[in-house]
């Protein structure tokens, strides 16, 4: 159903042109009708505004990467800058003799459509000029340094201000040359194309995906049988998955179409882009949010689904999702989801309520979450930390809904930041503490001990906010350490390192083995501290403990350390709830 899929979003958006392809281009070179240069490289992007530029789009003359591969052609009119122009990588200098062979043929095309469109001939003619032209050419190479340029950006020729790509008798050169090359190769055999189930010819190979992350550099193959081993019944490479030339052309388009797009939305993780697209063109995309996690529009679709009443009209309207890495030349499905826009609208909503937690300054709830925002929640610095499986795990389980657990592995990364940074020491480090907040309560509605599975275990109910009425003992726990975190303030003032900074790990963890102390210690704090602000921490403090009973647990489990946290938090916005009001009050008071 995948393939099928890819095609009909291809004829949807009517992608599939055989003979030419949309590349980024990242430099324009203008010159005069003499072949000289007519000023500095133009650097050319698709929002010059954006905070990292992507190259500008166009529609280049497409030559195989399997043509490219061998080392002696190389693409018509718009080429990298090393095969077009000879800005060699100086990294790279074994590559300089089979970039040189390259740039001729890409000279010995301008020639050819020179003869074969009298009309361009003065401006191709402009082109060669300029690359026969060794001192032009140095010039070039030099204002390339200056600006950084790289030997694989894509480049274009201007001649008196035209670019050569939008001459249509050019175009048109190149559909009638690729013509005559395909029917001088004569008719293949036919087969069943696994992609249709029509008898059409088929392909001994297929062509290059660009742009999956992993892969390489010139592109992977999603069908790929270039070992003995991978073939059955005397069939040889992509024979084995037989595809018609129209189908993989389809798919292809559709594939490059949607990892440009994923890509641009920033849907990249650990080396695995996520595609989604639907069966009907939507305005609104449900997996756009969860990147986007716009304050609005999440608001609005939580309230449509409360409501039973959607945003837009849907019908059963096909829903798809497709996470794709690379290994080396092949392409890996991670994962692949279909279902419906309903559906995954519905799951989308759920998962922005199972996000929802109280800010810290325990005033308003945060359930708007990027999801990006979520995986740093569970990291330093490097989303490569992380195991290269669990965003694509995470992602789906969200678009699939309660029903699918989160992975552990989530709860764990999680809760192992949750160890080393119990708290925020800055705005930015507070932002990410919630957003591990928000994830782990997630995972812990969607474990099936949650009450959503399993109506034996309603007291672990995890809520937004501080929950008095919870007996969990790990919750309990949580709470009861914020509480001799905030009597130790009371008594002591700012410390460089304090209860949560020494004990917060093992607290969290085995609370038996120093909760005792801590609770001995808190008594002292309690007696040293005065004012009503004592006063009703210590209420705290007796209500929590009497609840624990007189014992605190040995050890705590995945699942309970995170409710450990939970408890550690709301408790703590709790305090600056009530602090923000007691100022509120006196502030109130003063100007009566």
């Amino acid at each position: 159903m995948m393939l099928q899929a890819l095609i009909a979003y291809a004829e949807r958006e009517q992608l599939g042109d055989p003979d030419f392809e949309t590349v980024g281009v990242r430099w324009l070179v203008p010159l005069d009708n003499k072949g000289r240069l007519a000023g500095s490289p133009i650097p050319l992007a698709e929002d010059p505004d954006a905070k990292k530029p992507r190259p500008k789009p166009f529609a280049r003359p497409f030559t195989s990467p399997n043509e490219l591969n061998q080392g002696t052609k190389s693409h018509f009119l718009c080429d990298t800058l090393e095969r077009s122009a000879l800005f060699l990588d100086p990294k790279a200098p074994e590559k300089a003799k089979g970039r040189r062979v390259q740039h001729s043929y890409f000279q010995s095309l301008l020639e050819e459509a020179g003869v074969a469109c009298p009309g361009e001939l003065p401006r191709l003619q402009a082109v060669l000029e300029f690359l026969r032209n060794a001192i032009g050419v140095a010039e070039l190479h030099r204002q390339l340094l200056a600006v950084k340029a790289k030997p694989s950006d894509n480049v274009l020729f201007a001649v008196e201000g035209v670019h050569l790509l939008e001459s249509s008798a050019l175009r048109q050169y190149w559909r009638d040359r690729r013509g005559r090359l395909g029917a001088q190769a004569g008719s293949r055999d036919q087969r069943i194309c696994i992609a249709t189930g029509e008898l059409a010819e088929t392909l001994d190979t297929t062509e290059k995906i660009k742009g999956i992350p992993g892969g390489l550099a010139t592109g992977t193959n999603l069908i790929s049988f270039d070992k003995d081993s991978f073939c059955s019944f005397g069939l040889e490479q992509a024979q084995n998955a037989a595809l018609s030339a129209p189908a993989e052309l389809k798919i292809r388009s559709a594939l490059n179409a949607l990892i440009d797009r994923s890509r641009s939305q920033g849907l990249v993780f650990n080396n695995t882009v996520h595609l989604h697209w639907t069966r009907e063109p939507i305005k609104e995309d449900p997996l756009d949010l969860l990147a986007s996690a716009d304050k609005n529009a999440v608001e609005a679709l939580l309230k449509s689904i409360q409501q039973g009443q959607p945003p837009v009209a849907f019908e059963a309207n096909a829903y798809y999702a497709l996470s794709l890495s690379g290994n080396g030349a092949r392409i890996v499905v991670r994962d692949w989801l279909e279902s419906t826009v309903p559906e995954v609208q519905r799951h989308v909503a759920e998962w922005f309520q199972d996000l929802a937690i109280v800010q810290p300054d325990g005033q308003g709830t945060k359930r708007d979450f990027k999801f990006g925002a979520l995986l740093y929640g569970m990291v330093r610095a490097d989303l490569e930390d992380l195991s290269p499986a669990l965003p694509t795990q995470l992602l789906h389980g969200a678009l699939r809904g309660r029903s699918v657990p989160l992975p552990q592995a989530a709860l764990a990364a999680a809760l192992r930041r949750q160890y080393i940074e119990p708290k925020g020491e800055d705005a930015k480090r507070n932002a990410v503490l919630l957003a591990r907040l928000a994830l782990i309560k997630a995972c812990l509605l969607r474990s099936p001990n949650s009450p959503n599975n399993n109506s034996q275990t309603k007291d672990i109910a995890m809520t937004e906010c501080l929950n008095p009425e919870s007996r969990d003992p790990a919750y309990l726990c949580g709470r009861l350490f914020a509480v001799f975190d905030r009597l130790q303030y009371l008594a002591l003032g700012g410390v460089n390192a304090g209860v949560v900074e020494r004990y917060y790990a093992s607290a969290s963890t085995t609370p038996a083995l120093v909760m005792g102390r801590l609770f001995r210690n808190a008594q002292f704090h309690l007696a040293k501290a005065d004012g009503g602000v004592a006063t009703n921490v210590g209420k705290d403090f007796e209500a929590i403990a009497c609840a624990l009973g007189d014992q605190f647990p040995a050890s705590l489990d995945l699942e309970s350390q995170g409710r450990f946290a939970l408890g550690y938090y709301h408790q703590k916005a709790d305090y600056r709830r009530r602090k923000a009001e007691r100022k509120e009050k006196e502030a109130t008071e003063a100007t009566e």
